[in-house]
């Protein structure tokens, strides 16, 4: 079921969301990542995985396009009221544990680099409130802090990449093609973890005004940020030596420390700054799809889900243990592999079936 028209977006906005949900913190380390098994030739790890993403953008327009609504939907459609939801609960689930991933990376890179002794709730309050404040505004605001996260910060930071690539050794990358069928698919499982995030458009896909004309943007979008991370990965890779990379974990941030400006000596310090728009608005985006989905299914004002959920990310990013962190980032990947690149086709396949069965009898 559409929203109403007045909570709709222009289909043009698709393009600075989908970019919204895929460049978070994850661009500033990834590369070390993606490089662990395939050397230097991750960057085509990158590409592939970006067409991997493409496709999955194409699956999600024909599922939702037939249901005319967004997941939940699907899900009441396909296996009536309760079964559904209890489906749509896990993918609400991966909402919120995708955003507070995105929250606790953030902080550890603000206390590492700027205040180490500042406490992690701290930081994951003022954070959340700023994104409660966001999210209280509705979905045309999350578009709108979405498409400012772009202009500002980041055509910013693209023009950063001039620096390090006048000291770059562009014969790392060679020779090309140096590694095995199962090392480069590691590498394109990494790549596409790395560009997660499109799977926000199964819930906000009744926001879309003309949701067939926004298709084309989100291809572009995906194609957009799937160049960027690209080219990251290649200036890291023509700026490190294979050595240096496995011992870097924030590569591109990293790479700042090369920029001398005369009037800053920290350059870090405005870089982490800037990207406080980029993470505070994939962050809403995040809450906002699991606030949403509770919502729906539990037939409760957003509010109090957004409320909630914001009370426990900041608990989760005080308490949680370290190992248990690599463990959340470990499930994360892999739910975001099995239920989007492994049940959202199975489910287009068989609703396609049904809808096909009905039309015919």
């Amino acid at each position: 079921m559409q929203a109403n028209i007045r909570h709709q977006v222009s289909p043009y906005l698709v393009f600075f969301i989908i970019y919204n949900s895929q460049v978070g913190v994850g661009i500033l380390g990834f590369q070390r990542i993606i490089s662990a098994k395939a050397g230097y030739d991750a960057w085509i790890g990158v590409l592939v995985a970006g067409c991997l993403v493409q496709a999955f953008i194409w699956m999600v327009y024909k599922l939702l396009g037939k249901a005319e609504g967004d997941i939940i939907d699907v899900h009441t459609n396909l296996f009536g009221n309760l079964l559904g939801k209890f489906f749509s609960f896990f993918i609400i689930l991966y909402y919120w544990l995708a955003s507070v991933s995105v929250l606790d990376g953030f902080i550890e890179i603000v206390q590492v680099w700027m205040f180490p002794t500042i406490p992690s709730w701290i930081l994951s309050s003022l954070l959340l409130i700023l994104v409660y404040y966001g999210i209280s505004g509705g979905f045309r605001t999350i578009a709108g802090i979405s498409f400012l996260s772009f202009v500002f910060p980041q055509l910013l930071l693209i023009y950063l990449y001039i620096f390090p690539l006048k000291i770059a050794h562009f014969a790392n990358l060679m020779p090309i093609m140096n590694h095995s069928f199962n090392e480069m698919m590691d590498s394109i499982k990494s790549s596409m973890y790395t560009l997660a995030g499109t799977e926000a458009l199964l819930m906000y896909y009744p926001f879309i005004r003309d949701p067939k004309a926004s298709k084309k943007f989100a291809h572009l979008g995906v194609l957009f940020t799937t160049l960027l991370y690209t080219v990251s990965s290649i200036v890291s890779f023509t700026f490190y030596s294979e050595s240096q990379l496995k011992t870097t974990i924030w590569p591109e941030l990293s790479l700042t420390k090369i920029i001398k400006l005369s009037f800053l000596e920290r350059f870090e310090y405005l870089y982490i700054s800037m990207y406080l728009i980029i993470v505070t608005s994939l962050i809403a985006l995040l809450l906002w799809c699991s606030s949403r989905g509770l919502k729906k299914i539990f037939c409760k004002k957003q509010k109090y889900a957004l409320l909630i959920l914001s009370l426990l990310s900041v608990g989760l990013s005080q308490f949680i243990p370290e190992s248990f962190k690599e463990l959340l980032d470990k499930m994360i990947t892999q739910m975001n592999l099995y239920i989007f690149y492994g049940y959202i086709p199975l489910l287009l396949l068989v609703f396609t079936i049904l809808k096909r069965g009905k039309q015919n009898g």
